[in-house]
């Protein structure tokens, strides 16, 4: 019997598909929301969800499958995040905790601004965020003619390179084949990757508005980052100015890793958030008992 179920729903005339595991017994716990990084989909999550605790609802949002009814879709952060905001309400899901990885960091930030879903707290991987340098190390390079030629190259290319490029991404050498088999779903759909360099052309003024935001009013939520130390798309060395503007947050880094932890680390991502968890449930989140730098390199 699989862990989730496959589902859709329509909202604000947009078809959005997501994946949702109910609890074992009734929902004692607040329901978490997952938000996966930008090329990829919810499918590449479910490594990290079979990790999480079960005793609560939780939800995993397929950003790049949305299909608006008619007219073309809005993909700028804020309104996407709106959407999602917008899916959480419909579904049921009260007072999330979110958990974003690496673009889905970027969404989790902006849905911590929104009073009327009342996001419990965050839990960030290699997120996005606005006070990071790497604009001009990732996002500038596909936006010009050559970048933008070489994207839409990608379904063309031997799983064998596409491989190869997620591993230069990841700085670790770490992800196989089976990992990157979820991510073939976007890298192999040119539809797809003409909404991920959409996504890409608006991101400067994306992140300067959300710097803006988080400048004037910082994330209250209680948030936990969890970084890779060899991740070579979000740099941890970022990690210190986005904390500037966290009211409440906790880092664990660990050692060996790269940019894309849910395939990496998945077991170890997932034993931190669940234990994370647990002492928010059973407190007020003092300080996380736990060394700053774990070294999970052999595991």
């Amino acid at each position: 019997m699989a862990l989730y179920t496959s589902k859709s729903i329509t909202i604000a005339g947009v078809c959005l598909e997501y994946l949702e595991v109910e609890p074992v017994e009734p929902a004692a716990q607040p329901p978490l929301l997952v938000l996966h990084q930008l090329l990829a989909t919810a499918e590449s999550l479910t490594e990290l969800i079979a990790q999480l605790p079960r005793d609560r609802r939780i939800v995993a949002l397929d950003l790049l499958s949305a299909q608006p009814a008619s007219g073309t879709l809005d993909v700028r952060s804020e309104p996407l995040a709106l959407l999602v905001a917008q899916f959480a309400q419909s579904v049921g899901l009260d007072r999330p905790i979110v958990i974003g990885h690496s673009y889905g960091g970027t969404l989790a930030l902006w849905l911590a601004t929104m009073p009327e879903l009342g996001v419990r707290s965050l839990v960030l991987l290699c997120p996005a965020h606005p006070f990071a340098g790497y604009r001009a190390h990732v996002v500038a390079f596909y936006l010009t003619r050559w970048g933008r030629f070489l994207a839409l190259r990608i379904p063309l290319a031997p799983s064998r390179m596409i491989l190869w490029a997620y591993n230069q991404a990841a700085g670790t050498g770490r992800i196989t084949l089976a990992h990157l088999e979820p991510h073939l779903r976007v890298l192999r759909n040119r539809t797809s990757l003409i909404r991920v360099l959409e996504i890409l052309r608006t991101w400067e003024d994306d992140m300067t508005l959300l710097r803006r935001v988080m400048v004037g009013h910082p994330i209250a939520q209680p948030t936990l980052l969890i970084w890779g130390d060899l991740d070579y798309v979000a740099p941890i060395a970022s990690a210190d100015a986005l904390e500037q503007h966290l009211a409440m947050s906790e880092r664990i880094t660990l050692s060996g890793m790269g940019h894309l932890l849910p395939e990496e680390a998945p077991d170890r991502c997932g034993e931190l958030i669940t234990a994370w968890l647990i002492r928010a449930g059973n407190s007020n989140l003092v300080p996380f008992e736990i060394p700053e730098e774990i070294n999970i390199a052999a595991v």
